[in-house]
């Protein structure tokens, strides 16, 4: 019989109405196809990222009210924090950042002139934690569309491979600029043991060091006879095509492999490799010697500086020469080793963030 409507089985035993109806199995209740799933978990990384774009976006000022760092938010040296403190920070201009820098003169009668940086305003480019989410997002994205066109396997090979070769590469910019631009490698206990024992000489600068002997607090250069740096029309802030050829090799040997046990092809390896070096010699280029107020490297020279000129006023511009400020300010410049793949900083603990100019210096009228 039927009791308001519900079949009277649904309440008797097995044994009262004969076999129970067939139950579907679990795993396929409620369940959308694993591919289904896969690509909304990679849209919704992307949408987490366009979100995190949207906040630290300065073309939208209603959402940056709820972004934008505030004192305190992260301290210094904190990996990830999801805020900055705020410093001084000009816009962009010309072939540099907008360093601007005026002389206030003091009241007459033997007082003195300080020297004072104007303050444009205060740092409003993306934290760590949003510069994060863009990315991630970035690469959900074209995982989403890989996903949609070629299939969910695929994309999961196209996702931990790029993931990886961006490990690579940060991990590498960090090396190299810590233990061989600053002779790091001279402090370390195998290479004092080397010398000991084989009588080794300690490595030679490669013109790095005398880059930031060179450098100011405002980022300019008091440039001043120097055998090395002479002889580099960049002095020591750009890559030339040689040098950017010695970088690809370097990151061939540890890319290749990776790749292919990722499931990469060499064709996708090798495109993937020098598309990765471009960019970074691209960003290097656009930010490093307009920073120190040196026109852009041409193309003669190497990857040309004016190729992402365009994204200079970019948030991500903006926390790349923040980040590399702090690494000319830090105390013997230990720490924000990274200047274009922030990551390794953060991994090792020589992440330094914010560090302000030094407080303005009486001069003599």
């Amino acid at each position: 019989g039927v009791a308001s409507g519900v079949p009277l089985f649904y309440f008797c035993p097995v044994s009262a109405v004969g076999t129970a109806p067939p139950r579907a199995p679990l795993n396929s209740i409620a369940m959308a196809p694993r591919a289904s799933r896969s690509l909304a978990l990679l849209s919704a990384l992307a949408a987490a990222g366009a979100w995190s774009l949207l906040r630290s976006s300065p073309l939208s000022p209603s959402l940056a009210a709820f972004s934008a760092p505030s004192a305190g938010a992260a301290s210094e040296g904190t990996a990830f924090g999801f805020g900055i403190p705020p410093r001084a920070a000009g816009g962009v201009s010309g072939a540099g950042f907008g360093r601007a820098e005026r002389v206030a003169a003091g009241a007459r009668g033997g007082a003195t002139a300080v020297l004072e940086q104007e303050q444009v305003s205060t740092y409003s480019g993306p934290s760590v934690g949003q510069l994060a989410l863009q990315f991630l997002g970035a690469v959900a994205a074209g995982g989403a569309a890989v996903a949609a066109a070629a299939g969910t396997p695929i994309a999961a090979k196209g996702v931990v491979g790029v993931l990886g070769l961006y490990v690579i590469m940060s991990l590498n910019e960090y090396v190299v600029h810590r233990y061989y631009q600053h002779l790091g490698i001279n402090k370390t206990g195998f290479m004092r043991w080397m010398r000991n024992k084989f009588n080794m000489k300690a490595m030679k600068t490669s013109g790095h060091v005398e880059h930031h002997k060179e450098t100011l607090d405002d980022m300019t250069l008091d440039m001043k006879p120097d055998p090395i740096l002479d002889t580099d029309p960049f002095r020591g802030t750009a890559f030339s095509w040689s040098v950017s050829a010695k970088m690809t090799l370097e990151i061939a040997l540890q890319s290749y492999p990776w790749l292919w046990l990722c499931g990469w092809s060499f064709k996708a390896s090798t495109i993937a490799l020098f598309a990765a070096m471009l960019l970074h010699a691209a960003v290097w280029q656009t930010l490093h010697p307009a920073m120190h107020e040196l026109p852009d490297p041409p193309l003669t020279y190497g990857v040309p500086g004016w190729s992402l000129k365009f994204l200079r006023s970019s948030g991500y511009f903006k926390f790349l020469y923040m980040n590399h400020e702090g690494h000319h300010r830090a105390p013997g410049a230990h720490g924000n080793y990274n200047v274009c793949f922030p990551l390794a900083d953060h991994l090792f603990g020589t992440y330094v963030g914010v560090i302000p100019p030094k407080q303005p210096e009486p001069v003599a009228a």
